[in-house]
């Protein structure tokens, strides 16, 4: 089919919805985009009134001359006109816009301004995964709507991440104060592996029925699993990159013209229709169709062979294995279009955690490096080749240079977007298959320049007891991106990003290597394990890194993800929960230092085989070893202790499961109680409902 259609795949199935739903998904912009243009989507005022300066800054001490003729006329503008401006505002721009006069402030407190203050109290790195959550999630959007805990329900979606965040931070404090948690169930539903693809939290269901025909699964309001959708796909699809749960880019079946220029090389006409887009639109689902010409303007091979989609849901990879990458996002009318393109052979792709990078690489020394602009376009920012210039003087027994041969590079962006790093842990062989080794590897850093491009900026040698062709090797960034670790089979390697240069504060050759590590929310302090120990670490007052505390841990299973609870398994039948004193009251505000720190340890008489946290750290569920068919749900108190709040029971024993980004509920597999059931599982969700009515909304099951 050629260009793109837009229409209704199939009726939804009709359900119950409550009316403050409707109401709450009616309102909802289909679409999270930022609108900086206010003035032409107002209805005219009989006197002109012109936007105040969103940089300008008043304080308190200035209020008497803050409140020109302009401001009072700002401030005397009607509630409904005030908040209908807001509506179209970012959340910076409100903010700025809140700063221009106490009064104002004041004003746009029913407008979303004290959401907005707490969001924007966050550290940098949480505003990004909260950006990312509700990007990636409308229901949880819609769901946020129907709640009665903030100053305006109908809020726009850009400003989606504040009120997230403050939700977020509510519940977690419900936690800590000890409200009692229930586990509602969903109807369970019988999965076969081969046709039933789960993706992770995502609480949909894609069902295959027929040979490129699959049904899309949902929950209805009263937790019954029902078909919204269908949707036509390639024989061999898979949505496990896809971390969302209104928009699936889907693979088409076409046929293709074999061509001489290689073994399987196929050509295409431009008018294939190769990838729909199905977007969730207030309950139904919605194709787009794009053909090859469309994804893949400027390239003769125009085959999908693999997708990458970035974390905020907005740009999606293409790519053409060997041959050329396309990069995908939406045009002004909503439609997805080729932002850019590429031609390249390389084939991994990672974006920053922000979205608004991409590095391409492959099994070559070669990265390619593609940045976004503020209108949506992308340009390279960098053609790296990763070399080390002394494997010109080495040669091997063959004859041949070291440096004709190349690195299978790995690569980690830092959570604030800055820098990347990148390292490789195979020397490879050479032409004849002799094994090229090494007596030391490396890893290295870039930065991006003033000008936007990204240059190397530090490398780091790790040395080896001898020369070896395989070396153990990975560099972790530190939540803040201030800090590098790099462990090794043979040592621990600690860099600080000090006046904007990484700097070497301590390494040490442990007996038992570098081991593992886990950051913690405090920036002066990391966990590692190594053999059946785990250690903990800090910086002193001085600036020395040094061992503080030192637990037994033949089984560590899990580390919450502020770092700020460790679970041991002990195979004695016990399970120790080490907690971190003081933890931190919202892990995701700006760390303060404490007067002390301590490890205070609470046991748990028995023995677990699985663990989880949920996102804020302050759920724990576990499965015990005696009793592989129940999970029990623990909370955080405020005093640092762990209490049973709720359990579950399934018919078969537990295989996997997962908290919902949100907090909101529990996804769990579990498997058939009859052994004769090979690739049948049952699936539900329990929703996490606090017995005391905090939240005031609708009690749905989506997420």
């Amino acid at each position: 089919m050629d260009g793109l259609t837009g229409g209704k795949i199939n009726e939804p199935v009709p359900d119950s919805r409550s009316a403050i739903a409707n109401r709450a998904k009616q309102d909802a912009p289909s679409n999270i985009a930022e609108v900086s243009d206010v003035i032409p989507k107002l209805s005219p005022w009989s006197t002109p009134v012109r936007i105040p300066d969103k940089t300008r800054t008043v304080s308190a001490a200035d209020s008497a001359t803050v409140m020109t003729g302009y401001d009072r006329q700002w401030a005397s503008l009607p509630l409904e006109v005030l908040e209908k401006i807001a509506s179209y505002l970012a959340i910076e721009d409100i903010n700025h816009f809140g700063q221009t006069s106490p009064t104002m402030g004041d004003r746009l407190r029913s407008c979303g301004l004290e959401e907005v203050h707490h969001f924007l109290s966050l550290t940098r790195q949480r505003q990004t995964e909260c950006r990312a959550i509700i990007q990636s999630s409308h229901l949880l959007l819609e769901y946020l709507r129907t709640l009665s805990i903030f100053s305006v329900c109908h809020f726009p979606a850009q400003q989606g991440p504040a009120f997230y965040s403050f939700y977020a931070s509510h519940l977690r404090q419900q936690i800590l104060d000890g409200v009692t948690l229930t586990l509602i169930p969903t109807d369970s539903i019988n999965i076969h592996s081969l046709k039933h693809h789960l993706r992770d939290h995502i609480p949909i269901i894609i069902e295959k029925k027929a040979e490129n025909y699959s049904d899309i699964l949902v929950l209805d309001p009263d937790g019954h699993w029902v078909r919204e959708a269908e949707i036509k796909h390639d024989d061999h699809v898979s949505y496990g990159h896809q971390q969302t749960d209104h928009i699936l880019f889907v693979r088409q079946p076409f046929p293709r013209t074999l061509i001489r220029s290689g073994p399987l090389s196929y050509q295409c006409n431009g008018k294939e229709h190769c990838l729909s887009v199905y977007e969730r639109k207030n309950d139904t689902w919605v194709e787009q169709q794009l053909t090859t010409g469309e994804v893949f303007p400027k390239c003769k091979y125009q085959d999908i062979d693999i997708m990458h989609l970035s974390p905020d849901a907005r740009t999606l990879v293409c790519i053409n294995q060997w041959r050329a990458v396309a990069i995908l996002g939406r045009g002004a009318d909503g439609q997805w279009i080729n932002k850019g393109n590429i031609n390249t052979r390389l084939s991994h792709g990672l974006f920053s955690a922000d979205s608004n990078h991409l590095v391409l690489y492959g099994n070559n020394s070669r990265i390619r490096l593609m940045s976004k602009a503020d209108d949506g376009s992308w340009s390279n920012t960098g053609h790296i080749t990763v070399k080390d210039p002394a494997d010109d003087l080495k040669e091997m027994p063959s004859g041949e240079k070291v440096s004709d041969f190349e690195f299978d590079l790995h690569v980690a962006f830092s959570p604030d977007n800055r820098h990347f790093a990148t390292w490789f842990e195979d020397a490879g062989n050479d032409s004849h298959h002799g094994d090229i080794e090494r007596d030391y590897f490396f890893v290295v850093i870039f930065a991006s320049d003033p000008q936007g491009q990204w240059r190397e900026k530090q490398r780091i040698l790790e040395y080896c007891d001898q020369p070896t062709r395989y070396f153990q090797l990975k560099p972790e960034f530190s939540p803040d991106g201030r800090l590098l670790i790099i462990t090794t089979e043979e040592s621990i390697d600690i860099w600080e990003l000090t006046d904007d240069q990484w700097q070497q504060s301590k390494r040490e050759e442990p007996e038992d290597g570098g081991g593992e590590i886990q950051f913690s929310v405090d920036p002066c302090e990391f966990i590692r394990r190594s053999g059946g120990e785990v250690t903990i670490w800090r910086k002193a007052a001085s600036g020395t890194w040094g061992k503080t505390q030192t637990f037994s841990a033949e089984s560590l299973l899990v580390t919450s993800p502020s770092g700020e609870t460790i679970v041991c398994n002990d195979p004695a039948g016990h399970t120790d929960l080490y907690q971190r004193q003081p933890f931190a009251e919202s892990f995701d505000q700006p760390f303060g230092e404490p007067a002390a720190v301590q490890w205070v340890n609470q046991r748990i008489g028995f023995s677990i085989v699985k663990a989880d946290f949920n996102q804020e750290g302050c759920l724990l569920a576990v499965v015990p070893k005696t009793d592989t068919r129940s999970l029990i749900l623990f909370g955080l108190t405020a005093d640092g202790n762990w209490l049973e709040r709720a359990r579950l029971q399934t018919e078969g024993r537990i295989k996997k499961f997962c908290f919902s980004p949100c907090s909101r509920s529990i996804q769990v597999t579990s498997l058939r109680p009859d052994s004769c059931a090979r690739r049948r599982e049952f699936y539900s969700l329990w929703q996490i409902m606090p017995d005391e009515l905090a939240f005031a909304g609708r009690d749905d099951f989506s997420d």
